[in-house]
């Protein structure tokens, strides 16, 4: 991992996600670029100041702010490790997360969870459900009431797709420099095909591209999607959750919907990793496709 972009409103609240950014791309040895976007208000026409030179005073004001932001909540780890810092003027937090996205190419994207007191709902739910339609990189979203902890355990929620293989390779890239735990785990509602059978086929197929020791598997039944995901969380004290997000109209499970992605961000307490899979190419995917991993091997 080399480039990480984080994106923050500057308040009190979203200081824990900015010290989870900075920590978090220390210890991946990568580079940290720090991005605050704000929307210049309505002006009276009688402003007796030329607009163009109240722009540049308040975007200068707003580079100084992120400045003191950091500065402020990082303290003296502010000057142990450099970071690169972006100010942009746009009413459209999303488009200029994706735009930087474009230009950087991180690896990662970090935003906070949902900020109630933030003037702007900065980090509600709609701006990770836009960025998800934008973007290709891993979405973490972090929450704001956190301290950093090194990551003991990682799970990641499984539908046994092609596209889980590469998020979960992404994955063990984190879960390296820390020797986490990374648990693959499938929840079902109810047994229309042999759930354990098929994770016995998906583990086979995914040890086969990949050599990390510390990785378990293992198929859930439960009476809810959510409530077997929350009961694996608390029973293994679990530090980050990792998700496949996509929007599709298959019958076969959908368990990754864009309902479950937000609704399990508005009830966790830990970092949310959401990787997306682009609308469009599930177009030309159907359900004879989903199984194909399974019959491979």
């Amino acid at each position: 991992m080399k480039t990480i972009l984080y994106a923050t409103d500057c308040t009190k609240n979203d200081a824990y996600s900015l010290k989870y950014a900075y920590r978090f791309s220390s210890i991946m040895k990568a580079d940290l670029h720090v991005l605050h976007v704000y929307d210049f208000p309505p002006m009276n026409l009688a402003t007796i100041q030329p607009l163009e030179s109240l722009k540049k005073r308040m975007h200068k004001e707003r580079i100084e702010l992120v400045k003191k932001y950091c500065e402020k909540h990082l303290k003296n780890e502010f000057y142990h490790k450099p970071m690169t810092t972006h100010v942009i003027e746009n009413n459209s937090i999303s488009e200029s997360i994706s735009r930087l996205s474009k230009i950087l190419g991180p690896d990662l994207i970090i935003i906070g969870m949902k900020d109630n007191h933030s003037t702007r709902g900065y980090f509600s739910s709609n701006i990770a459900d836009s960025l998800l339609d934008k973007i290709e990189v891993p979405l973490l979203i972090a929450p704001n009431d956190m301290t950093y902890n090194v990551p003991s355990t990682i799970v990641y929620a499984t539908d046994f797709e092609q596209e889980d293989i590469s998020s979960i390779k992404k994955i063990i890239e984190i879960a390296s420099p820390f020797e986490a735990l990374v648990e693959i785990i499938h929840v079902y509602e109810m047994d229309t095909y042999t759930a354990q059978e098929n994770m016995d086929k998906f583990k086979n197929i995914l040890l086969n591209q990949i050599s990390y020791p510390e990785i378990t598997f293992r198929s859930i039944l439960s009476s809810k999607i959510k409530t077997g995901l929350l009961s694996v969380l608390n029973n293994e004290k679990a530090s980050m959750l990792a998700m496949l997000e996509r929007e599709h109209d298959w019958e076969f499970n959908n368990l990754f919907h864009k309902g479950l992605v937000k609704d399990m961000e508005a009830t966790v307490s830990i970092p949310l990793l959401v990787f997306s899979k682009k609308k469009t190419n599930l177009k030309k995917v159907n359900a004879d496709n989903k199984r194909k991993i399974l019959v491979e091997s």
